[in-house]
This record gives structure tokens, sequence and C-alpha cells, in this order.
């Protein structure tokens, strides 16, 4: 099995849908947008496409010992500490994936320079289109996973994510420690948080035969990558 894999520029389609979600608009209240105001929107989402420096970093680890009491200690004496609720969430896991995908610093240096501008809208459009974009790339990623898991017949547990309710900031340093996204670009400051600001970080479980799987649906409308070994032919 792999050990550490890199992947540099990830292709994907931002979903608009999802952008003017986190734009706060609701799905029955899409048709009432103002027309010029859908067209900026449109040619933000379009503009965001050059800015993307999408890429992604994980590493597998085999896991020594899961402990009621919150300790997961891999073979390489590695120890992260999670609450109960995640341990059971890992019962019979094998395998532990950590995981950084990040879509660069070129989107928020845009939005800072069109709030500076007082183009209000155009940044509040690239800031949630580069929100879409990151967890588009953090699904992508996932999705790769999967597929080469399902090859050797393997599960996955849903994914953890540091400063979550399911898990403490702080666990975020080991992820760093180990992995050292820092070769994708993505560092971490005193404060615990990721630059670029737009990165993921998560680990997720795998077995053979794991108590509770779960598969993340990626669609492959979502994916540029034409030529992805796992890429499905039709499209819905």
């Amino acid at each position: 099995m792999e050990q550490t894999k890199i992947i540099n520029q990830i292709k994907i389609k931002i979903d608009e849908q999802e952008v003017l979600r986190y734009l706060g608009y609701r799905n029955d209240s899409v048709h009432e947008i103002n027309a010029n105001i859908k067209e900026i929107i449109r040619q933000e989402i379009t503009r965001i496409y050059s800015l993307l420096e999408s890429k992604g970093i994980y590493q597998l680890l085999d896991l020594s010992s899961l402990s009621p009491e919150g300790i997961i200690l891999t073979n390489r004496g590695h120890k992260f500490m999670v609450n109960k609720e995640i341990i059971d969430l890992l019962k019979n896991v094998e395998y532990l994936i950590l995981s950084v995908v990040t879509i660069g610093p070129n989107i928020e240096k845009a939005v800072k320079e069109k709030f500076r501008q007082n183009q209000y809208l155009g940044a509040m459009v690239l800031d949630a289109a580069g929100t879409v974009a990151v967890k588009t790339v953090g699904q992508w990623l996932n999705h790769i996973i999967e597929q080469k898991s399902l090859q050797e017949g393997l599960k996955l547990s849903r994914y953890f994510e540091p400063g979550s309710r399911d898990w403490d900031i702080r666990e975020q340093k080991k992820i760093f420690q180990i992995l050292k996204p820092e070769r994708i670009g993505v560092k971490l400051n005193p404060s615990l948080m990721m630059h670029p600001l737009k990165s993921l970080s998560w680990i997720r479980g795998m077995g053979y035969n794991l108590a509770h799987s779960y598969r993340d649906e990626f669609s492959c409308q979502y994916c540029l990558m034409d030529h992805c070994l796992f890429r499905k032919r039709t499209v819905g």
C-alpha cells in the first residue's frame, strides 16, 4: 500500500449552486437574484479557476491500538487523543489516513484586494467560491482514497477534522509533524490555524471489517481530471 502521496494540480469544477448557498441564497430564492448581481457572481466564479493552486497530500499509518479512553497509537509510536465518540466510530480500524488539501493563497489575496477597492460583492463571491473549491478538492481526494481502498477490499470511516466539535484543535500540530504538508505549501501558525486559510486537514480510519463505514459521495461532474483512473464515464 502507498505510504505517502502528494497530488498537484487537482482540477475541479465549482458548483454555482453551492457558491450561492454560501452567499446565503436558498434554493427557492435563487430565481429572485438581480440579473446584474448574478452576472458578477458568474464572472467571479469563472475568474477563480485562474487563481486555484489545488494540491493534496495523504499518508497511511498502521495502527497499533485504540483505547476506550480515546488514545490512538500507531506502529510508529504516534499518539492521537480523541473523544470516545470517535473511538466508537473507529471500531475495527487497522489503518489511519492523514490528509491535507489546499487551494493555495491566491484567492485570499484577491479577496483582500477587492475589499481594499470597496468591491464588496466580488470579494464575498470569491471567498464563498474559495470555500466551495477547497471542500470540493477535499471531496476529490477522499473519493480517490475510497476508490483505491475498494480495490483492496477495505472500508473507510467518516473523516474527523481538528477543531471540529469531535476533535481538539491542538491535535492539528500532530498531523503537521507527521505529514509535513509544508511540502504542498501549507503551514501552521502559533494559533494552530492553517495558512493558506483555504486549507483542510482530517484523519480517517481504514479496515476490512469496520463497524461504521462511510462513503463521501463525489460526482465526477465536479472533477476536470479527464484522464483520472477512477473517472465514471457517464456523468449526470
